[in-house]
C-alpha cells in the first residue's frame, strides 16, 4: 500500500479560493479511504491517495491540474504494516 500526498497553496498566479469553492464541488468524490483537504485560511489544497502499490493516480488529479497547476508538493510513502 501507498500513501500520496498532494498540497497546493493558492497565490496571485491562481484562482481565488471564493472562485475555486464551486469549482471544487464539480470534482467527482475520491475513492475511499482517499481524500480531497481543503484549509480555507491558509488557502491551501491538498489530496491525500491511499492506493496500492501498482494503483494509477485517480483521475480528480487531472481536474484538480486544470484548475489550480501542478502541485507544490507531491510525496509517496509507503505504509508498514
Amino acid at each position: 500500500m501507498i500513501v500520496r500526498v498532494l498540497l497546493w497553496r493558492l497565490d496571485e498566479s491562481s484562482a481565488s479560493f471564493d472562485e475555486l469553492r464551486g469549482r471544487l464541488g464539480e470534482i467527482e468524490p475520491l475513492d475511499e479511504p482517499s481524500l480531497l483537504l481543503i484549509n480555507e485560511q491558509a488557502e491551501r489544497i491538498g489530496m491525500l491517495v491511499i492506493a496500492d502499490d501498482d494503483e494509477a493516480l485517480p483521475p480528480q488529479l487531472d481536474a484538480l491540474r486544470a484548475l489550480i497547476g501542478e502541485p507544490d508538493l507531491y510525496e509517496e510513502f509507503d505504509v508498514l504494516s
